[in-house]
């Protein structure tokens, strides 16, 4: 099969061609390219400042991870121990029919002894030695 020159000058010439739109069009592409990372590259830099200041926090953080790991597992080690003995205490205690023995508390004792009919204002701003109080509840006692 011979290929007659006017094809063969046909393909040439549409190789010429697309050779150049190639070459034109990768120009072009990089031109745009480098237009575009000229443009964009000051964001980039600020972006990448502003996460790095963003995530500093995290990256101190990172610094006592094994403190925190021990810790976190110390937490909840502690409170699934609590959890599993007071859950084991409140069953056992509903087993054996067991009341709950209600105290006060220390607080609560003071708060409720504490003499309401003392006046403080009148012995606020009196100021008097031992032997005046002696003497003042000696009087108050044989007055009675």
């Amino acid at each position: 099969m011979d290929e007659s020159p006017a094809v063969t000058g046909l393909l040439s010439i549409l190789s010429a061609l697309l050779g150049v739109l190639t070459v034109f069009l990768s120009y072009t592409w990089s031109f745009l390219y480098f237009l575009l990372y000229l443009l964009v590259s000051p964001l980039v830099y600020l972006g990448h400042g502003l996460l790095s200041i963003a995530l500093f926090p995290v990256q101190i953080l990172l610094k006592f991870e094994a403190f925190l790991t021990f810790v976190t597992c110390a937490v909840v080690t502690g409170a699934t121990v609590g959890l599993c003995l007071y859950l084991a205490e409140d069953s056992l205690s509903q087993v054996l029919r067991l009341q709950s023995s209600i105290e006060m508390s220390p607080l609560t004792e003071l708060a409720e002894s504490k003499d309401s009919s003392f006046d403080w204002e009148s012995k606020m701003f009196l100021s008097s030695t031992i032997l005046e109080e002696e003497e003042n509840s000696h009087d108050s006692q044989d007055s009675r």
